[in-house]
């Protein structure tokens, strides 16, 4: 089955999710027409990440699919086989911008790598801290540890019902620590991958 047809049945499914029975849009009174947060869908703590473990869906996708669709839905947004959206952090996000195919290819050539500091470390011949310099990721779709949705929420006949606006991934980097400093993690989003038609310019 092709990337383009995978990545439209899970749409599918999102969209389907959103809505009310029967394929009618979330009505009933607003919870708020914005919120943003991001879904953890990689979750490294598991023994076994297959649906063999009892707790495979604890912020988790089941693997080997999750991680299939998350590389399949990388390499359509990377060749333009889906389009893609300007991601403003600072954003209000009632409008999203597509980027246009011609600028896609600049964006993955040159754009998908970060540079981050690493903690010190200690060096007992000199008894002394060394700094060590930056380090340089490549944002590729194994850095895909979560997905940012903005969504609109609904609350009808007892149910809160969730509308899909927006999803974006959310490339995530883990600085492991030394004895000089404690690592962290390092999340950023370079794109919207769907957009809901009311948000599209």
């Amino acid at each position: 089955m092709k990337r383009s047809i995978v990545f439209a049945v899970v749409l599918s499914l999102v969209v389907f999710s959103s809505c009310r029975k029967g394929g009618e849009e979330a009505g009933g009174e607003i919870v708020t027409k914005k919120i943003l947060y991001d879904v953890p869908i990689v979750n490294l703590q598991l023994e076994d990440r297959t649906e063999s473990d009892p707790n495979w869906f604890w912020e988790n996708l089941p693997y080997p699919a999750g991680d299939k669709f998350i590389d399949n839905l990388f390499a359509d947004a990377r060749d333009c086989n889906i389009p893609i959206y300007y991601y403003d952090p600072e954003g209000d996000y009632e409008h999203l911008e597509r980027i246009p195919d011609s600028k896609v290819k600049n964006l993955f050539e040159n754009e998908m790598t970060v540079s981050l500091p690493v903690p010190d470390v200690f060096d007992e011949t000199t008894n002394a801290y060394i700094s060590r310099p930056n380090v340089e990721f490549k944002l590729d779709q194994t850095r895909i540890l979560k997905l940012r949705f903005l969504e609109e929420w609904h609350f009808d006949n007892n149910m809160i019902t969730k509308k899909v606006l927006a999803v974006a991934p959310v490339f995530t980097i883990n600085i492991g620590g030394t004895d000089a400093a404690e690592g962290y993690e390092y999340n950023t989003v370079k794109f919207w991958i769907m957009a809901d038609a009311k948000l599209l310019k």
